[in-house]
């Protein structure tokens, strides 16, 4: 039986690349089952193309007693050259050597990013590009200057407006705990009533009222008898309206004089909130 010739095909699998661009390069390979065939590896080096990696496909046999044999190498260029061939070949193994067979030549062609480079004038494409003023890079000098120019301001208003400006802290602030103290103060008292849960926050209000008089004064009348706290508090009505809620958390006496008793509290908070405003504006008049 005559042995069937070999065949030796090879093609980009592109028309055109990018310069640097990864190329295909396919070469497939028809022979006899019984030779032995040799594709080059991917370390050779083809003219100007540089191979970065070899796939090879599984020998395959057809209907016909035929084997094909087929690889795909991945190259790169960088010639600026309008197109390249390449023809990659294999070698054949006979019973004294190897024979070399190539495919035909296959063309793969430049695709450039700006055509017609060779035609365009590069000094009038410089000088057609705007171009935008530097900006100057900022002085250290000056940013010293300017940071202690702007010290030097905020300590001049702090001198001359300290005092002010530290009583307007101080007034904001002992408004701010006025305002929360009245909010939670109001909401236990709408819900006092003659019912543990009731009496529950009869208590909660008349400590609450004891702290913030405290924060307020300085004074520690969370831990002050009633006799004490009278002492401290110059207000008539105090010993009667703490005997009257100390009568309804601890005797369970719950009436309408412990809502009344607990308005008369709430006007003595307001009355001691007061008097130490007072106090921070008087003491910023004298200094």
């Amino acid at each position: 039986m005559q042995e069937k010739p070999i065949r030796v095909k090879g093609r980009f699998l592109e028309d055109s690349a990018k310069i640097g661009q990864d190329i295909h390069y396919m070469l497939r390979v028809e022979h006899a089952p019984q030779q032995e065939i040799f594709f080059p590896n991917v370390h050779q080096e083809f003219g100007i193309f540089k191979p970065v990696k070899k796939d090879y496909f599984p020998t395959k046999t057809n209907q016909n007693g035929v084997s094909i044999d087929s690889a795909i190498y991945t190259l790169r260029q960088f010639s600026i050259e309008d197109f390249q061939t390449l023809r990659i070949p294999i070698a054949l193994q006979t019973e004294l050597d190897c024979t070399i067979v190539a495919p035909q030549a296959d063309t793969i062609f430049l695709k450039r990013l700006m055509p017609n480079a060779q035609s365009i004038r590069v000094d009038s494409l410089i000088q057609a590009i705007p171009v935008n003023p530097l900006k100057p890079k900022p002085d250290l000098r000056n940013l010293t200057l300017g940071a202690v120019s702007i010290l030097m301001a905020i300590g001049l208003i702090y001198w001359l407006l300290g005092n002010r400006i530290r009583q307007g802290f101080k007034l904001y602030f002992l408004w701010r705990k006025n305002v929360e103290f009245r909010r939670t103060y109001q909401r236990l008292m709408r819900n006092i009533s003659n019912s543990s849960k009731g009496l529950q926050n009869l208590e909660n209000a008349a400590a609450l009222w004891k702290n913030y008089l405290e924060k307020l004064t300085h004074i520690p009348f969370a831990t002050f008898t009633t006799t004490e706290m009278v002492d401290y508090l110059p207000d008539k009505r105090l010993a009667k309206t703490l005997q009257e809620v100390d009568s309804a958390i601890y005797g369970g006496n719950f009436s309408a004089r412990t809502l009344e008793a607990m308005k008369v509290l709430l006007e003595i908070a307001e009355s001691v909130y007061s008097q130490e405003r007072d106090k921070i504006n008087q003491e910023a008049k004298r200094s």
